[in-house]
């Protein structure tokens, strides 16, 4: 199985969000996000995509971390399997988190396998694939 591990520092409230947010690009390749409690897993065992590695992840989760207004108020550091995000403003991050609970943006998690949704009809569906297998 190949993982990456994304650390999120300062980040933590957003660590559900991030990781729906990933998971929205990486359903294209065979790819998934899985929230933690201080982190996101990416699991990239059922990819096709051979060249997915590190480099696009970084800027895929760039893409997700400007997307919701944290740009240019974070660093990243990249080892061989691990991508640690630092935010540099906990202000910035408070005002986000605020935003986005106006906003009503709640993913739907799935308690067994971390599947994410935005819609509550779809989670339950999922569900119901546990119960029955």
């Amino acid at each position: 199985m190949k993982t990456v591990k994304v650390k999120l520092v300062g980040l933590e409230p957003l660590t559900s969000i991030i990781a729906f947010e990933l998971s929205e690009f990486l359903s294209g390749v065979g790819a998934f996000a899985l929230p933690r409690e201080r982190d996101v897993v990416i699991d990239l065992s059922g990819s096709s995509n051979s060249s997915l590695n590190i480099a696009p992840l970084v800027n895929v989760l760039k893409g997700v971390l400007d997307r919701l207004g944290i740009a240019g108020d974070y660093v990243i550091e990249v080892d061989e399997n691990t991508i640690t995000v630092r935010a540099l403003s906990s202000e910035r991050v408070a005002e986000i988190l605020e935003q986005v609970k106006k906003n009503s943006l709640r993913p739907e998690i799935c308690p067994h396998c971390g599947f994410t949704t935005p819609y509550p009809e779809v989670m339950r569906e999922h569900i119901k694939i546990h119960y029955l297998l």
